[in-house]
């Protein structure tokens, strides 16, 4: 009984961390579908438009992010975390964050004039929290891949002394 009830407890955190991937890819294109119009749609962004189209284009490695970190959750959930597809998974998280991050360096020098000439310091800071967010999660999958690479080396070896 002890089991069922913690194997319950596990796949219930699971489906509670994929509905709020669902919820934030939901969200992401919602705001990427309002970006999107208010590009197409208003005179009024001046200077911003460029910045906002590269925020659209970088929610592509998000959404890709997204995707994988369910593949992860589901092979979670069917006992396969320690398998090659789990660190393939998180290999392609590292690269998306890091592209992430990339996106937003190379676009720095165009948000610091826009940012002098509207004088708006605010975004400057959002452009650094842009970039060092990303990036720490692509640091954070690559010690998770290192870690699953030994964890699936210690379980082979394992199999192989039994």
């Amino acid at each position: 009984m002890y089991t069922q009830n913690f194997k319950a407890l596990e796949r219930s955190s699971t489906l509670f961390l994929k509905l709020i991937l669902l919820v934030l890819s939901i969200g992401v294109l919602v705001f990427c579908g309002f970006l999107l119009y208010q590009i197409t749609q208003s005179d009024a962004l001046g200077y911003y438009r460029p910045i906002l189209i590269g925020v659209v284009i970088s929610t592509i490695p998000l959404l890709y992010i997204f995707y994988q970190a369910f593949h992860l959750l589901d092979n979670i959930d069917k006992n396969l975390s320690l398998t090659d597809s789990s660190v393939n998974s998180l290999r392609i998280i590292k690269v998306c964050s890091f592209l992430i991050s990339l996106t937003y360096l190379i676009g720095s020098p165009f948000i610091f004039n826009v940012a002098e000439r509207d004088d708006a310091p605010g975004v400057v800071l959002i452009n650094l929290i842009l970039i060092v967010g990303p990036f720490s999660v692509g640091v954070f999958a690559y010690i998770l891949q290192k870690l699953l690479i030994n964890a699936i080396g210690y379980k082979s070896e394992n199999e192989l002394t039994i």
